[in-house]
């Protein structure tokens, strides 16, 4: 019986993090367990097989899966941008591997260059960012950026020595389109979001708006519903002033970024999903 409980305890230390991360579905548990009228077992026993049911949830996203996006610089067809998710480990921890990998068409270059890929590792149990890099080839700038984030030291480490607080629910700039995928926001909800780019940590309140029609290929009817996500940050920063960053989320069950847009001054850049593949 001791054993038993060892085990049970362990199980429940291994997803206290999750809880953190997760606090809709933290709250969703408790009031469950409030609601039933059993001995103090039987809810230990429910409490239980609502965090094994967490866990499942944690693990919605495909082992294998890639996301192909057309990408417009306002009305102007200028390149592709493929989502990649990959299952791996970091520092022998089981791990998502995101990528993001954005080419422009050669027909562009009048107008810009991009040849950009974000790699981001976050383990599946608690879905931390262990780390993150940023490879960059555009005209006349190539750069490769390559960050560490230290839970336990509370740090994000950059390479060139310098150094960060790490703030607890911290997202880089592709994990959080799979942060919402997992724990997705009813219209008219909102929570908090903490997103760090570019030695730039910032906090934002992400809303979601309404439902749309989102066009895309990638649908037999030509369109997906999906719900509208707005980041929207005081002055300016990662996400822009006033959350210029746009993502719509399909409405199915996996929840697929559907439209990616950045509004900026001089126009927008668009990614509009194109085609998709997965594999479990």
């Amino acid at each position: 019986m001791w054993g038993f409980y060892l085990t049970l305890n362990r199980l429940i230390w291994k997803t206290e993090d999750i809880f953190d991360r997760f606090p809709r579905l933290s709250r969703g548990c408790a009031a469950y367990a409030r609601g039933k009228e059993l001995t103090t077992m039987f809810l230990l026993l429910d409490y239980i097989k609502m965090k094994i049911l967490l866990l499942f949830l944690l693990s919605a996203l495909p082992s294998k899966e890639v996301l192909a996006y057309d990408v417009y610089m306002g009305p102007i067809h200028a390149g592709t941008m493929k989502l990649i998710v990959t299952e791996s480990t970091y520092d022998g921890k089981p791990c998502y591997r995101f990528r993001s990998i954005l080419n422009s068409f050669e027909s562009a270059s009048w107008l810009f260059t991009l040849n950009d890929t974000l790699i981001s590792y976050v383990s599946k149990d608690s879905f931390k960012v262990l780390y993150f890099e940023k490879r960059m080839h555009e005209t006349n700038y190539d750069t490769l950026i390559k960050v560490h984030y230290d839970w336990q030291g509370g740090r994000i480490l950059y390479e060139d020595g310098a150094s960060y607080p790490l703030m607890p629910g911290t997202l880089d700039i592709v994990s959080i389109y799979y942060y919402f995928r997992l724990n997705p926001l009813k219209v008219g909800e909102e929570t908090q979001a903490i997103l760090h780019a570019d030695r730039i940590t910032e906090q934002a309140t992400v809303k979601a708006i309404k439902e749309v029609a989102v066009r895309t290929t990638s649908s037999p009817t030509g369109s997906l519903m999906c719900t509208k996500y707005v980041p929207d940050v005081e002055g300016k920063g990662s996400f822009g002033s006033g959350g210029n960053l746009l993502f719509y989320l399909s409405n199915d069950d996996s929840h697929r970024p559907t439209l990616i847009k950045t509004v900026m001054t001089l126009g927008s850049l668009s990614a509009r999903l194109k085609w998709s593949w997965s594999e479990n």
